[in-house]
């Protein structure tokens, strides 16, 4: 009886570890489809085909359509929120650097962290695609790429040059600074094609983040003379 129990157990993870790896199979392949067809244009047939499953996985392992669109999304704002943490705490960090030392070193990691496109190319059609639409998944991944950098900028630049960190003018500046860089994901060929390159090199990176960080740096720690 007991070597059966221990059999049965056994199965049981077995079973589990197949469970998860279909389920990332499955969220992958969702990600390369929504990417390419948005969310209306991928049908559950076209998912199950890329996936390699049938039809009835997806409502087996997620319920639906919907529910494999957002966990697509998870996976993306999971992955990002790790690459994140790091920069947001180097800028809340009072005790390694001055402010405008950390800020520069903020807007240089994350230059680098947008442009260096070893994420799936996928990973940036998924996010373009849900951000025309503006939905759960588009405000799910920008909340970790995006919206916590942000407010943890604003914060920074509120102290070294003390605005009100609910200022409009200072959020946009933040706002314009960040969007700036993450052209370079989101438009990257207009922004090659704008510099006649055909490819962004370590060089041609070390260049831009020079320049980002001297113009983003100008603005951000300048104080207007008046309200925007």
């Amino acid at each position: 009886m007991m070597r059966h129990a221990e059999s049965e157990i056994d199965q049981d993870a077995s079973r589990g570890i197949r469970s998860v790896r279909t389920r990332s199979k499955m969220i992958q392949a969702a990600i390369e489809v929504f990417g390419e067809l948005g969310y209306d244009g991928a049908s559950t047939r076209s998912l199950a085909r890329r996936a390699g499953v049938n039809l009835a996985s997806i409502p087996y392992h997620f319920g639906g359509k919907r529910q494999l669109y957002i966990a697509a999304a998870q996976a993306i704002a999971a992955y990002a929120r790790k690459r994140m943490d790091p920069l947001v705490a180097h800028l809340r960090d009072a005790d390694r650097a001055d402010h405008a030392s950390r800020i520069d070193e903020a807007l240089s990691g994350f230059f680098r962290l947008i442009a260096d496109g070893t994420e799936p190319k996928a990973w940036a059609s998924f996010f373009i695609r849900c951000e025309r639409d503006a939905d759960d998944a588009f405000r799910m991944i920008h909340e970790e790429i995006v919206a916590r950098f942000e407010r943890a900028m604003i914060e920074t630049v509120s102290e070294a040059t003390g605005c009100n960190a609910d200022d409009e003018c200072l959020r946009m500046r933040v706002a314009l600074a960040l969007g700036l860089i993450v052209n370079f994901r989101t438009l990257r060929n207009m922004t090659l094609s704008s510099l006649g390159w055909d490819a962004l090199t370590p060089e041609r990176i070390s260049r831009l983040d020079q320049i980002i960080r001297r113009v983003s740096l100008a603005e951000l720690l300048s104080v207007p003379a008046e309200s925007c």
